[in-house]
Protein backbone atom coordinates (compact mmCIF):
# COMPACT_ATOMS: atom_id res chain seq x y z
CA UNK A 1 0.00 0.00 0.00
CA UNK A 2 1.53 3.29 -1.09
CA UNK A 3 1.64 6.51 0.87
CA UNK A 4 -0.58 9.41 -0.01
CA UNK A 5 1.04 12.55 -1.39
CA UNK A 6 0.64 14.35 1.96
CA UNK A 7 2.14 11.41 3.91
CA UNK A 8 5.06 11.20 1.50
CA UNK A 9 5.69 14.95 1.88
CA UNK A 10 5.63 14.66 5.69
CA UNK A 11 7.99 11.68 5.60
CA UNK A 12 10.43 13.54 3.34
CA UNK A 13 10.31 16.58 5.61
CA UNK A 14 10.94 14.45 8.70
CA UNK A 15 13.92 12.77 7.01
CA UNK A 16 15.40 16.12 5.99
CA UNK A 17 15.05 17.44 9.55
CA UNK A 18 16.61 14.28 10.96
CA UNK A 19 19.63 14.42 8.64
CA UNK A 20 20.04 18.16 9.18
CA UNK A 21 20.11 17.88 12.97
CA UNK A 22 21.90 14.54 13.23
CA UNK A 23 25.29 16.20 12.67
CA UNK A 24 24.57 18.74 15.43
CA UNK A 25 23.69 15.96 17.86
CA UNK A 26 26.85 13.99 17.08
CA UNK A 27 29.12 17.06 17.27
CA UNK A 28 27.77 18.34 20.59
CA UNK A 29 27.60 14.97 22.35
CA UNK A 30 31.32 14.38 22.78
CA UNK A 31 33.07 17.70 22.41
CA UNK A 32 36.68 18.14 21.33
CA UNK A 33 39.14 15.53 22.56
CA UNK A 34 42.89 15.05 22.44
CA UNK A 35 44.79 11.78 22.13
CA UNK A 36 48.07 10.95 23.84
CA UNK A 37 49.75 8.86 21.13
CA UNK A 38 52.51 7.75 23.48
CA UNK A 39 49.93 6.03 25.69
CA UNK A 40 48.40 4.41 22.62
CA UNK A 41 51.80 3.09 21.48
CA UNK A 42 52.67 1.76 24.95
CA UNK A 43 49.26 0.12 25.24
CA UNK A 44 49.56 -1.56 21.84
CA UNK A 45 53.05 -2.74 22.76
CA UNK A 46 51.57 -4.28 25.92
CA UNK A 47 48.90 -6.04 23.87
CA UNK A 48 51.52 -7.46 21.50
CA UNK A 49 53.74 -8.63 24.37
CA UNK A 50 50.72 -10.23 26.05
CA UNK A 51 49.79 -12.09 22.87
CA UNK A 52 53.37 -13.29 22.44
CA UNK A 53 53.31 -14.58 26.03
CA UNK A 54 50.07 -16.44 25.30
CA UNK A 55 51.58 -18.09 22.21
CA UNK A 56 54.70 -19.06 24.18
CA UNK A 57 52.52 -20.47 26.96
CA UNK A 58 50.54 -22.60 24.52
CA UNK A 59 53.67 -23.91 22.83
CA UNK A 60 55.35 -24.73 26.18
CA UNK A 61 52.07 -25.91 27.77
CA UNK A 62 52.55 -23.67 30.82
CA UNK A 63 49.23 -22.16 31.90
CA UNK A 64 50.71 -19.58 34.27
CA UNK A 65 52.55 -17.81 31.45
CA UNK A 66 49.30 -17.77 29.43
CA UNK A 67 47.40 -16.16 32.29
CA UNK A 68 50.12 -13.54 32.73
CA UNK A 69 50.12 -12.90 28.98
CA UNK A 70 46.36 -12.43 28.99
CA UNK A 71 46.61 -10.00 31.92
CA UNK A 72 49.36 -8.02 30.16
CA UNK A 73 47.25 -7.85 26.97
CA UNK A 74 44.16 -6.64 28.86
CA UNK A 75 46.12 -4.01 30.79
CA UNK A 76 47.74 -2.84 27.55
CA UNK A 77 44.36 -2.52 25.83
CA UNK A 78 42.91 -0.57 28.76
CA UNK A 79 45.98 1.69 28.79
CA UNK A 80 45.62 2.41 25.07
CA UNK A 81 41.89 3.08 25.36
CA UNK A 82 42.44 5.56 28.19
CA UNK A 83 44.65 7.75 25.99
CA UNK A 84 41.79 10.04 24.91
CA UNK A 85 40.74 12.91 27.17
CA UNK A 86 38.64 16.06 26.82
CA UNK A 87 40.56 18.98 25.35
CA UNK A 88 41.51 21.83 27.68
CA UNK A 89 40.40 25.37 26.93
CA UNK A 90 43.43 26.19 24.75
CA UNK A 91 43.19 22.94 22.79
CA UNK A 92 39.44 23.33 22.28
CA UNK A 93 39.88 26.90 21.05
CA UNK A 94 42.55 25.77 18.59
CA UNK A 95 40.26 23.04 17.25
CA UNK A 96 37.35 25.48 16.88
CA UNK A 97 39.60 27.87 14.95
CA UNK A 98 40.54 24.97 12.69
CA UNK A 99 36.87 24.18 12.14
CA UNK A 100 36.81 20.95 14.13
CA UNK A 101 34.74 22.20 17.05
CA UNK A 102 31.05 21.58 17.65
CA UNK A 103 28.53 23.62 15.72
CA UNK A 104 26.81 26.41 17.58
CA UNK A 105 23.57 25.21 19.10
CA UNK A 106 20.40 26.64 17.64
CA UNK A 107 17.72 27.75 20.04
CA UNK A 108 14.25 26.35 19.47
CA UNK A 109 12.28 23.18 19.91
CA UNK A 110 14.20 19.92 19.91
CA UNK A 111 13.88 17.34 17.18
CA UNK A 112 11.66 15.14 19.33
CA UNK A 113 9.38 18.08 20.16
CA UNK A 114 9.00 18.95 16.47
CA UNK A 115 8.35 15.32 15.50
CA UNK A 116 5.80 15.00 18.29
CA UNK A 117 4.07 18.19 17.14
CA UNK A 118 3.99 16.97 13.53
CA UNK A 119 2.54 13.64 14.69
CA UNK A 120 -0.13 15.39 16.71
CA UNK A 121 -0.98 17.68 13.79
CA UNK A 122 -1.25 14.70 11.47
CA UNK A 123 -3.53 12.79 13.84
CA UNK A 124 -5.85 15.79 14.23
CA UNK A 125 -6.63 15.87 10.48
Amino acid sequence: MGLSENEQRLLDEMERNLYKHEADIVNTSAGPRTVNYTKVAVGLLGVVIGLVLIVVAVSLKIAVIGVVGFAVAVVGALWALSASRPATGDEAAAKREAGAGPATAKQGPSLMDRLSQEWDDRNQR
